[in-house]
């Protein structure tokens, strides 16, 4: 009896607390930061590309206000990794008073803001809490906001996303402060179709349990490198729930790495059929097609994708590549210059190559000049940058350039 009356004077040992989720919640919030969390290699110095990633785990925020603390927790109701991990938030605001605007970026480790497809604040990298800022001019109306972060080593984190306005008052962002009139018919600028274009779809809601759990787990060991690990698990995955798109795409990865390339093949095509919207698989199983030099079937997969309208680049480049062996240079053009505008982590820097090249055929010197030497300066230690300074030489010889080859 006194151990019972005991456990009730003290309900924190007979009902352990949870702590509150820091970087946002399992819980829906529409108008709100949609995040999409990663797990990345140990050893990684900078933000990755998330094209071809699965994201373990979908969390929603008004603002990002994380101030300098210890991290230990993980993510309730998703993952318990506190290190080795990326977020992609992205989501809209609406300014009603247009003018000069600053934002204020303090990460640790590295981050990135970008308003409307372009960059802003890069406070990429391993670091200690670190702040960046820039001033911009935003025009009334609807406007796309994306902040990437990711945490290094243990355990130290920060997240602050900061605004200041025409008041001159400085203020935490928060999605909340900045919406649009409930009326439309109150809008003073835009259009209620900008609303809700462009972002990333979130994550199969039908994953729980055993199937959820053993996914998780096979990401984190094919992170890691870890490939029979994760095939057992994420097998178990698609066993449990055999239309668990994510969990086909992982075990496709896997396959692919142990140089299974038909089992590979058949597992991206499996999560095409659990959902055909999503984009990883779609972008691995048109990357193997071209690597297998079938064209035509890789317009197959990405044809589909870019009908639907996909923010996903390598969609748009892989796309670009099949039509530029194919010699239908206007499909590629469009496709490829799409890859480049909503390539804003640099994933794919040959697809300013890819562009020069349908330029070049089309008798568009200049612009193939242009945008070789621009891939060239993003990665000057290309591979094939040889092959390239070669076309930029014959180009220029056609022209009757003389610009030196740097």
């Amino acid at each position: 009896m006194w151990l019972a009356i005991a456990l009730l004077l003290r309900p924190n040992l007979a009902h352990p607390q949870t702590e509150a989720p820091i970087f946002g919640t399992t819980v829906v919030v529409p108008s709100g930061l949609q995040g999409l969390i990663y797990f990345i290699r140990k050893g990684t110095g900078r933000l990755p590309g998330f094209s071809t990633r699965d994201a373990i785990g979908t969390i929603y925020t008004t603002s990002l206000n994380v101030p300098p603390r210890h991290f230990r927790q993980g993510f309730p109701g998703v993952t318990d990794r506190f290190e080795w991990f990326a977020i992609d938030y992205s989501g809209q605001f609406w300014i009603d008073q247009p003018g000069p605007y600053s934002f204020r970026l303090t990460s640790d480790d590295g981050a990135k803001l970008f308003v409307d497809g372009q960059l802003k604040i890069d406070n990429d990298g391993i670091h200690s809490a670190r702040t960046r800022s820039a001033k911009m001019v935003l025009r009334g109306g609807i406007h796309r906001i994306r902040v990437c972060y990711f945490q290094g080593p243990q355990d130290y984190i920060a997240l602050v996303l900061e605004l200041l306005g025409p008041d001159g008052n400085w203020q935490v962002f928060s999605t909340d402060s900045f919406k649009p009139p409930s009326d439309p018919e109150q809008w003073k600028y835009g259009n209620v179709a900008e609303i809700g274009s462009n972002l990333p779809s979130a994550l199969d809601s039908q994953a729980v349990g055993k199937a959820r759990k053993a996914f998780v787990a096979g990401v984190a060991a094919l992170v890691d490198g870890n490939l029979k690990d994760a095939e057992k698990h994420l097998k178990r995955a698609t066993k449990v729930l055999p239309s668990y798109a994510q969990a086909w795409s992982a075990l496709g990865q896997t396959w692919e790495n142990q140089s299974n390339t038909e089992q590979a093949r058949r597992a991206y095509e499996r999560a095409l059929i659990a959902n055909a919207d999503y984009a990883p698989a779609a972008v691995r199983l048109a990357r193997l097609d071209l690597v297998q030099l079938h064209d035509a079937a890789a317009l197959e997969v990405t044809r589909p994708a870019i009908a639907q309208q996909t923010n996903n680049p390598l969609i748009y480049f892989y796309d670009a590549v099949a039509n530029t062996h194919l010699k239908d240079f206007d499909a590629a053009e469009k496709s490829v210059r799409r890859a480049i505008e909503l390539d804003m982590l640099h994933e794919v820097p040959q697809a300013h190559y890819v562009l020069g090249i349908s330029l070049g055929q089309k008798g568009d010197v200049a612009g193939a000049l242009e945008h070789m030497r621009i891939y060239l300066a993003m990665l000057p230690n290309a591979g094939d940058a040889e092959e390239v300074r070669a076309r930029i030489i014959a180009l220029e010889r056609t022209a009757g350039a003389a610009a030196p080859i740097k």
